[in-house]
């Protein structure tokens, strides 16, 4: 099978040396997209304690799949196929890790009204964890597709490539994602 790699396009030489075990080749991607990757789990995933797990077994699979690149889309598209699909997956697979907690069991743990006290930055970090959890509760696709758009400012067409879907798919996802986020925090504020 012949490859099919722009020679204008740095990474795919790299991952070329990669899929040929240079470990170099692969420290200088790992590099490169370390903070973009970690980033991108942490905001789908919304755990830091995971992040770096998770990293390492992302850029492991790029590691071991480097030969299974073909150069027909840049590597960056290629590596956020593997990171969203290793999230999604992840997710699914550690439901039970996102559920609520119950007041009563703040109670137990010890947290006292007083501690709870409205300040404004409670308030602030409130709205954030409101967003956040309205985020976490859209479907798998939805989220992904606002992730990549709002907080990785990647494009229509780059995030159709990345998930494997059509442009007017991308459009959907993120517009129904809007919608829904809309509508839950309409609530809570």
């Amino acid at each position: 099978m012949t490859k099919v790699y722009n020679k204008n396009d740095a990474d795919a030489h790299l991952v070329m040396l990669v899929a040929e075990g240079d470990e170099k080749a692969f420290e200088q991607l790992v590099h490169k997209y370390e903070q973009a990757v970690f980033s991108t789990i942490y905001r789908y995933v919304g755990n830091w304690d995971d992040v770096e797990d998770l990293a390492q077994e992302i850029f492991l699979k790029v590691w071991r799949n480097a030969k299974k690149f073909k150069g027909k889309s840049k590597f960056s598209t290629w590596l956020y196929r593997i990171v969203v699909n290793h999230c999604i997956n992840y997710r699914r697979k550690h439901k039970h890790r996102y559920r609520q907690v119950s007041l009563d069991e703040l109670t137990e743990k010890g947290v006292t009204p007083e501690s709870l006290k409205v300040t404004p930055d409670w308030e602030q970090r409130r709205r954030v964890e409101l967003v956040r959890k309205a985020v976490d509760e859209l479907p798998d696709r939805q989220r992904m597709a606002l992730v990549l758009s709002q907080f990785e400012g990647r494009s229509y067409k780059e995030i159709a490539e990345i998930m494997k879907v059509s442009l007017s798919s991308v459009e959907s996802l993120i517009f129904r994602g809007r919608s829904s986020l809309r509508e839950k925090l309409a609530k809570a504020f």
